[in-house]
This record gives C-alpha cells, sequence and structure tokens, in this order.
C-alpha cells in the first residue's frame, strides 16, 4: 500500500462529500435520512465557497483512488493583539481516517500538511477541538489544552 498525499479541489467534490458524511457518522452527528441530505447539501455549498476562496484547505491521503484520511484548515481573521499581530487564525478540524488505515502514521502526515498550510497563511495561532484519539498527535507539536472558549448557539 502507497498513500499520497495532496490538497483537495473542486474536482473531488463527490468523494469530499462522501468522505465528510463517514466522518460525521462515525461521529454521531447524523441522526436520520434528513439530516443527511440537509448536511450534504450545506457541505456542498460550503466547500464551493471556501475552497473557491481560499478560506479552507482539505488534505487528502489516498490509497490508489480511495480518500482513506483528510485533515482540514480553516482560515479567519480576528482583531490583532499580541499573540497574533496579523490577526490570522488557523483551525483545524474534521481529522479522520478510516478505521483499516489507522495507526499507520496517515493521521500524523494529514495533521503537519494542515499545520504547513496555517503557517504558510500566516497564521500564528492555530486552534483545535481534541478527541482523546488525536490528543497525543497534537501534543508532540506543542499544542496545549486551553480551557477559555465558551461558545453560544443560536436556535
Amino acid at each position: 500500500m502507497m498513500i499520497s498525499y495532496r490538497k483537495a479541489v473542486l474536482d473531488d467534490m463527490d468523494d469530499l462529500l462522501k468522505t465528510r458524511i463517514d466522518f460525521l457518522r462515525n461521529a454521531k452527528n447524523i441522526r436520520d435520512e434528513n439530516d443527511e441530505k440537509a448536511l450534504l447539501s450545506s457541505n456542498r455549498e460550503f466547500l464551493l465557497s471556501s475552497l473557491t476562496d481560499g478560506s479552507f484547505v482539505q488534505h487528502l491521503a489516498i490509497d490508489g483512488d480511495k480518500i482513506v484520511g483528510t485533515s482540514s484548515v480553516s482560515f479567519y481573521i480576528l482583531p490583532p493583539n499580541a499573540m497574533r499581530l496579523s490577526g490570522k487564525v488557523a483551525y483545524i478540524a474534521n481529522m479522520f481516517t478510516y478505521p483499516e488505515y489507522r495507526r499507520q502514521g496517515i493521521a500524523t502526515k494529514l495533521f503537519a500538511l494542515s499545520v504547513d498550510s496555517a503557517k504558510e497563511y500566516g497564521c500564528r495561532e492555530i486552534c483545535l477541538d481534541a478527541t482523546e484519539m488525536g490528543r497525543p498527535i497534537y501534543e508532540k507539536y506543542g499544542f496545549k489544552q486551553n480551557n477559555d472558549a465558551m461558545c453560544y448557539y443560536v436556535r
């Protein structure tokens, strides 16, 4: 097995959507068929916009012609402060490797590609939410748990 890595492009749309739905199923984030339909539509719209304007990069691990893992990074800008003079922030998300490909270094490579993309974009602040499975990878890079964030969800 020879895994190759590259950035996703719009021509990958169908495979990206399939992988996204698989990721959401794995995260138990899809309740029913209506959720899946809505998520396919909103993810298609998101990918068309964000891949085109450069505010989102998705890295792919590919075995033959099959996506076996992904990692993504979204970019946004906040008012500058001493820690991020440019105001540029990266958020790494959607780290996912299919179960049969885990424990082979694929997630580590995908994560490194996402960190590199954030640095290339000029981000000095890179954030993420860690699962127990992913935490060791992130800690190797020096990521530290920060409990300062609070969220509000509009209903």
